[in-house]
């Protein structure tokens, strides 16, 4: 439910990690807030040119072994069953992010990614 201290227990988390030396930095957006093709991206009908989303573009930087610290990806807000499907092949044992112009982008071991939902009303057994 809102209000009930989910933000401020991954931010307490985050910081007893870092205070034990463990590097942590936090990267928060509302998938429900954008479009489908504003969150991982489109291809331009006429021009065929590929624009990254928003989702794609942050999975792409903190998807990087070289980072000297782990990414969560937080996703806040409600689970809306068109978003979340595309992040099938994430969640899943194959943990990569296709996307519709081909690109595959593997989820590294520094790279976490988290819900901070308020119900799972919407979310699929898959």
């Amino acid at each position: 439910p809102t209000l009930c201290g989910k933000t401020e227990i991954r931010e307490i988390l985050t910081t007893c990690l870092h205070n034990d030396g463990l590097a942590h930095k936090q990267v928060v957006m509302n998938p429900k807030a954008i479009t489908d093709s504003q969150m991982y991206g489109y291809k331009d009908p006429v021009s065929e040119e590929w624009t990254p989303g928003v989702f794609a573009s942050i999975w792409q930087r903190y998807n990087n072994r070289a980072l000297k610290y782990t990414t969560w990806i937080v996703c806040d807000g409600p689970v809306d069953a068109i978003w979340i499907e595309n992040l099938n092949t994430v969640l899943d044992d194959n943990k990569i992010l296709t996307l519709a112009n081909n690109d595959r982008i593997p989820m590294t071991d520094n790279c976490k990614i988290v819900f901070e939902v308020e119900n799972l009303r919407n979310a699929s057994p898959a």
